[in-house]
C-alpha cells in the first residue's frame, strides 16, 4: 500500500506535472523545509535545491531525500516524463 506522499507524487505525475515541481510541493505537504532537509542530510542547502530542481545530485542524496519524504527514489527521481501532446 502506498503512503500519501507516494500517492500524491504518482497522481501529480499522471496529471502531467513536472517532477521538479512535484518534488518542491513535497516540502509543503510534509512541512520539511529545504534548510531543514539539508541539515538532516548533512549536505548544503544548494545541494538539496539542485537535487530537487533536477540540475544535479548524487544517487546518495537522491536516495536520502526520497527516504525523508517516504517516497521510493525511483518514483521521485525517475526521468521526467514527456509533456502531454497537444
Amino acid at each position: 500500500m502506498q503512503n500519501r506522499n507516494t500517492t500524491a507524487v504518482s497522481m501529480l505525475a499522471t496529471l502531467g506535472y513536472p517532477l521538479p515541481s512535484i518534488r518542491k510541493a513535497l516540502h509543503k505537504l510534509t512541512g520539511i523545509t529545504q534548510p531543514e532537509l539539508a541539515s538532516r542530510l548533512g549536505v548544503s542547502r544548494p545541494t538539496v535545491t539542485a537535487t530537487i530542481d533536477g540540475t544535479r545530485g548524487s544517487a546518495e542524496v537522491k536516495s536520502a531525500i526520497a527516504d525523508m519524504f517516504e517516497v521510493p527514489v525511483d518514483v521521485l527521481f525517475k526521468p521526467d516524463h514527456a509533456s502531454p501532446e497537444a
